[in-house]
């Protein structure tokens, strides 16, 4: 899960071509909910509304966030096909909202809470190297000291014998240069994925630490291996006595998720697509998991975001110092990748933000946080689609929580129409346009031009702006088909200021 025109959590194939960009087609589903059944919310009592310095000027109506947010999350649905999202937002080192909306599981109709848990996903690995980060504090270990120091007989090898060997500089910020990638097999296949000390014991180096930024999942499933050589405890339990419990968060196994947890998981689902219905898609896990395979309510990782936004304190609870923070959030070797976050300067607001999105099948999460205004959100759906775009393209539901939790002033976007093109045009864009090793569908239903994944089920309505430019229903992503001699060839993907090229398979 990540910002998402790097590499997201564990895709391969397609996903790995498209999906890292935002999860590129969406695949959402005309669904629509109604009823208090599909809607879980919750709002803190008048003495816990935030009042201190950087927001005391600002002013924030509840109410309206309440309203607003609830109508974009039933667009999104509706229009992404997604079965379920939760959300909570912070304002100031409090939690000042969290809601519910849609099913946990479409098949018995069981509604989403805000008690229902979710897989976070990439957004997770910040957490991970908190835990390193907490043991760097404690004199445990030096961040630009060699990780084969501490992991004794599990080393990574280093093929190169480069004279940058690998530091926690370099695991955590994604320069290790080390081979990346994730194991996955389904719970229900019996099989089990390596041990973090199996696969960590088998890295290698493809390139010397430093030469170039690769997202990459083994690098922090090997960070979390570290966390229990260095501090002698398994990495559930250090995470939840270190970090999560002193923070307030009583979700007990987020690794090993206990009986009664499991009672309160949302099945995971492919989004249906605005022409369709959500999909069941297949359980799994990860031998990684301190890069993401975890399980948590968005409540839990907003009482983690407000650290970071505190300077490593929630409700007089202190997990990080200030200093150490501020270097989780510090972008390196000239990228924009810190410790397990992004940060980067919202061109829009002017603002530090921070941010992660989080994938597994089937469950999609995203974190941000504006250092400045020290307000986020952190949301989670059970589907394989989220609209967590980065900055300056966020989606409508993250646009709007950031400038309402400032006191900003947000009006919701007016649902766009698109005009009408003649059938044999729409025709001549029918087919499929290869990306890499990712493919994209263009088709017609009736008069009406449908963009899908290929092999996907997911179906989305494309609504023309021009003859030749489109636009999909309900996202900011559009597609422009393009050719020479009168012949369209090539179709041209663009989310935000990402510009993406698909050549017509002949």
């Amino acid at each position: 899960m990540a910002r998402t025109e790097k590499p997201g959590f564990w895709h391969k194939g397609v996903a790995t071509m498209i999906r890292r960009y935002i999860c590129l087609l969406g695949m959402p589903a005309l669904f629509v909910f109604s009823g208090s059944a599909a809607i879980a919310q919750s709002a803190p009592s008048a003495e816990s509304a935030p009042s201190t310095q950087s927001v005391k000027n600002a002013k924030f109506d509840l109410a309206k966030t309440q309203a607003v947010l609830t109508t974009l999350i039933k667009r999104s649905l509706a229009d992404n096909g997604i079965p379920s999202m939760s959300i909570a937002l912070v304002r100031d080192g409090k939690i000042v909202w969290t809601a519910a909306f849609g099913y946990a599981n479409m098949a018995t109709r069981t509604p989403a809470t805000t008690e229902t848990i979710y897989s976070t996903g990439s957004s997770f690995k910040s957490v991970t190297a908190t835990a390193l980060m907490q043991l760097a504090e404690r004199g445990k270990l030096r961040l630009d000291s060699p990780i084969n120091n501490y992991l004794g007989d599990d080393t990574v090898q280093d093929r190169l014998q480069s004279e940058k060997p690998v530091t926690f500089t370099n695991l955590l910020s994604m320069w290790s240069g080390l081979i990346g990638g994730a194991n996955t097999d389904p719970i229900w296949g019996r099989k089990l994925p390596k041990t973090m000390e199996e696969f960590t014991g088998k890295l290698y180096s493809i390139r010397p630490a430093e030469t170039k930024w690769e997202y990459n999942n083994f690098g922090y499933g090997t960070a979390g291996l570290l966390v229990q050589k260095i501090s002698g405890v398994e990495y559930e339990k250090y995470v939840v006595d270190n970090i999560l419990k002193p923070i307030g968060v009583t979700t007990p196994h987020p690794v090993y998720p206990s009986a009664d947890m499991v009672e309160r998981l949302a099945l995971p689902y492919l989004a249906g697509g605005s022409l369709g219905q959500p999909v069941p898609t297949a359980q799994v896990h990860f031998d990684v998991y301190p890069a993401g395979d975890i399980y948590l309510r968005p409540s839990d990782m907003a009482r983690y975001l407000i650290a970071q936004l505190n300077g490593g304190v929630v409700d007089g609870q202190r997990i990080l110092s200030e200093e150490s923070v501020r270097e989780m959030h510090k972008p390196r070797f000239g990228g924009d990748y810190g410790f397990g976050f992004w940060s980067v300067r919202d061109p829009v607001s002017g603002h530090t933000m921070i941010h992660h999105g989080g994938a597994i099948p089937g469950q999609r999460a995203f974190l941000v946080g504006d250092l400045d205004a020290k307000v986020g959100l952190y949301y989670m759906t059970n589907s394989d689609s989220l609209p967590d775009e980065a900055p300056p393209a966020w989606s409508d539901v993250t646009d709007a929580a950031l400038k309402l939790l400032r006191g900003e002033n947000y009006t919701i976007p007016a649902e766009r129409k698109g005009i009408a093109v003649n059938e044999k045009l729409l025709d001549s864009y029918v087919g499929t346009y290869d990306m890499g090793r990712g493919g994209i569908v263009i088709s017609r239903e009736g008069r009406t031009l449908v963009i899908q994944q290929k092999g996907e089920p997911g179906k989305n309505e494309l609504l023309a702006a021009t003859p030749e430019r489109f636009f999909q229903r309900g996202s900011s992503r559009t597609v422009t088909f393009e050719g020479d001699g009168g012949k369209i060839d090539r179709l041209i993907l663009e989310v935000g200021s990402r510009r993406m090229t698909a050549t017509r398979a002949k």
